[in-house]
């Protein structure tokens, strides 16, 4: 929905609105913007313009662009000569603010997993598919985040995947794969690997890509550009890291610390991370890039990082069904920035 001011004077303000064909408006949706046109003077009668609240990310290797993620607050009053109008923000609308900002709604820990079963429920999605939607997803943005201010001549890229036995793992070893046929040079580090058949698949494909695959980080070495976190995903409760996964975010933490011109990225949650308080444990990890998958989780909202949604596989009704959209994806394009 656009709304502009097309006209006020000292006594009255005319609001124009234009919405899209077949906005449904409801009870619900009026309350949550009401736009006021009353008498202005100096007792601020006329409602106050939207308060953007924002967090600045940091600028960290690759020459990271600067982005900023805002919530929009709304202030205004009602009276009997007020003209209210609405603007949805349930899943029913896909649109974009002037200042660019997007939304997206959040999954808290209970709904991502609800959401992932009904996904791959029969007929539906196999765990296959997704995982390798979402691991090319993970690799496309990986991309585009390395080789950002390279300008025509971009190096080849070296990217260490710390992978973990669960479905983040997986999504970091399709990655990995994809990462190699982009032309860069990927290196798996796989503590704890899976005996299930399929992920057993993903290493046997990356071993045929001739990607190294080490059990544990290489300290010695800062050849990395990049460090893809895809150890826990959104099954990771608020408590302390087990071994090894304990000793790999430390290790990931000294690597960033040490390095200034290393991108540190997290598939979908940064490990060790509660999926919906953040990092409570307190294990002072902090990554560059999040790469939220199908929708961002709560705990995104405490990232003030580069923030990309991927997983272009959500179908309408069941992102109506859990308050998320996707993002208007460019093109071709398996993920975006937001």
């Amino acid at each position: 929905m656009m709304v502009s001011i097309i006209g006020r004077s000292a006594t009255t303000a005319l609001l124009a609105i234009s919405t899209r064909r077949n906005l449904l408006l409801s009870s619900s949706t009026l309350a949550s913007l009401a736009i006021v046109a009353t008498p202005f003077s100096s007792s601020s009668a006329f409602p106050a313009p939207p308060i953007s609240t924002s967090t600045q990310q940091p600028h960290r290797g690759a020459s990271h662009r600067s982005k900023t993620t805002s919530t929009i607050i709304s202030d205004s009053t009602t009276s009997s000569s007020s003209v209210a109008c609405a603007a949805s923000t349930t899943a029913d609308e896909n649109t974009m603010s002037d200042t660019n900002e997007l939304s997206t709604g959040y999954l808290n820990a209970e709904d991502a997993a609800a959401l992932d079963v009904e996904l791959m429920s029969k007929p539906g999605f196999s765990l296959e598919q997704l995982m390798e939607l979402a691991g090319l997803s993970v690799a496309e943005a990986v991309y585009d985040v390395a080789n950002d201010g390279d300008g025509e001549k971009k190096k080849k890229k070296h990217v260490l995947l710390v992978c973990g036995p669960g479905n983040n793992g997986g999504d970091g070893l399709v990655a990995a794969r994809h990462l190699v046929n982009f032309g860069f040079d990927s290196t798996i580090v796989y503590p704890k690997r899976s005996t299930k058949e399929h992920f057993i698949n993903l290493v046997k494909q990356c071993e045929d890509m001739n990607i190294p695959i080490l059990d544990e980080i290489p300290m010695e070495e800062d050849e990395y550009d990049v460090i893809v976190d895809a150890i826990f995903g959104f099954s990771f409760r608020g408590t302390a890291p087990r071994e090894p996964f304990a000793t790999a975010i430390a290790n990931m933490v000294e690597l960033q610390q040490r390095n200034e011109s290393l991108v540190m990225i997290s598939v979908d949650v940064p490990s060790g991370w509660d999926v919906d308080g953040g990092d409570l444990t307190g294990t002072g990890f902090n990554p560059d890039v999040l790469i939220s998958l199908t929708a961002p989780k709560l705990s995104s909202k405490k990232f003030t990082g580069r923030h990309f949604v991927g997983g272009r596989f959500l179908p309408p009704g069941l992102a109506e069904k859990y308050g998320i959209r996707m993002p208007p994806y460019p093109g071709k394009s398996q993920v975006m920035e937001i």
